[in-house]
């Protein structure tokens, strides 16, 4: 060690010198005059020393430097603390008059979900939440749809890769639950967004909100997906709703339905523009799962079932009366505010 100097009492006074210091960019400062002042001396002394010499001088100089550079940063930390401590000290004054703050209210489309949600918990039915981006196989291949169906293309789907894409409909989701679940009783509502590449306009948006149902169990029939789906209906609107079947086809179901409602605004009498003055409105799709659906699915001991998928804006729309959709997605607070009383029912 360097006869006749004190290292510690040299650091001490640096470090009771930038104890009073309260900002970090000036304690780098008085870092580098105080190093300047007593290390750099003994730095320009090495050229001249013999080897021995600087070896006591060089570890003399890292001792030094370390102590330096350990009180520095100590107060650099304890000046971050400080300042992060102060960063949550708000000043206020609790006698000011606050802003009156209004209750708000559920978004229609989240009203119309709760109501589904509801009525199908009341069936024990299980409520999926599953991915939106799926597997080409869980999308369109456990599902009957064909290598040249239309849905497939480019122009109709948001493809992410060759084998992935964004879900055109929750019944992908529901597929892989299918997958999954041997039981003898598999029931599902599977609700969320889906992706189709719709130009948007009044009736028609790229993303929208889907319901997703299916049970599988032995000895189901059209009456049954008849009497469930008019139940489904009544909650979502009144008793007074009528349903009417008409025949249609879609890959996964066999027989397929396309499920039309009484205009719920003239009551089926066919006087009024919201059914174009035919007394129903066009609801849903629905069906009978098909038997290449099962198969795929591996479920071998059970040979029926049905399925059907709801708009949840469609629903929206004929229940509020609403003819733009996009008005559902404009975050209008004037608009919004009008189900506030709608909200509070169904709770």
């Amino acid at each position: 060690m360097i006869a006749g100097i004190d290292i510690d009492q040299i650091v001490n006074e640096y470090k009771e010198k930038i104890k009073t210091i309260d900002n970090e960019k000036k304690v780098i400062e008085q870092k580098n005059i105080f190093i300047k002042k007593n290390i750099d001396p003994f730095l320009s002394k090495l050229k001249e020393s013999t080897h021995e010499q600087k070896k006591e001088i060089g570890i003399f100089i890292n001792i030094f430097k370390k102590k330096v550079d350990e009180i520095t940063s100590d107060r650099l930390t304890t000046l971050k603390i400080e300042k992060e401590n102060s960063a949550h000290v708000v000043d206020y004054n609790i006698l000011l008059n606050t802003t009156k703050l209004t209750k708000g209210n559920s978004h229609p489309l989240s009203i119309v979900a709760r109501q589904i949600r509801n009525f199908f918990k009341k069936y024990n039915f299980t409520i999926l939440d599953s991915d939106e981006i799926v597997s080409v196989e869980e999308n369109f291949d456990w599902l009957n749809i064909g290598k040249n169906h239309p849905a497939r293309n480019l122009a109709d789907s948001f493809y992410l890769s060759e084998t992935k894409l964004l879900r055109t409909h929750c019944t992908s989701g529901t597929a892989r639950f299918i997958h999954e679940n041997k039981s003898d009783d598999i029931r599902i509502l599977n609700l969320g967004n889906v992706y189709r590449k719709d130009d948007d306009d009044p009736t028609h948006s790229h993303q929208f909100m889907q319901a997703d149902i299916v049970w599988i169990k032995q000895g189901l029939s059209v009456e049954n997906l008849k009497w469930f789906l008019h139940e489904i209906l009544k909650e979502i609107f009144d008793d007074s709703i009528n349903l009417r079947f008409r025949l249609s086809y879609f890959p996964f179901t066999e027989p397929s339905f396309e499920v039309d409602i009484s205009c719920p605004y003239c009551h089926g009498n066919g006087n009024c523009k919201v059914c174009k003055n035919t007394g129903w409105i066009e609801i849903m799709g629905a069906g009978m799962i098909h038997q290449n659906v099962l198969k795929e699915a591996n479920i071998k001991k059970i040979t029926t079932g049905f399925a059907a998928g709801i708009g949840i804006e469609r629903i929206a729309m004929i229940k509020y009366g609403i003819s733009d959709i996009r008005d559902l997605y404009s975050n209008n607070f004037k608009f919004l505010n009008q189900f506030k009383k709608e909200d509070q029912q169904c709770i």
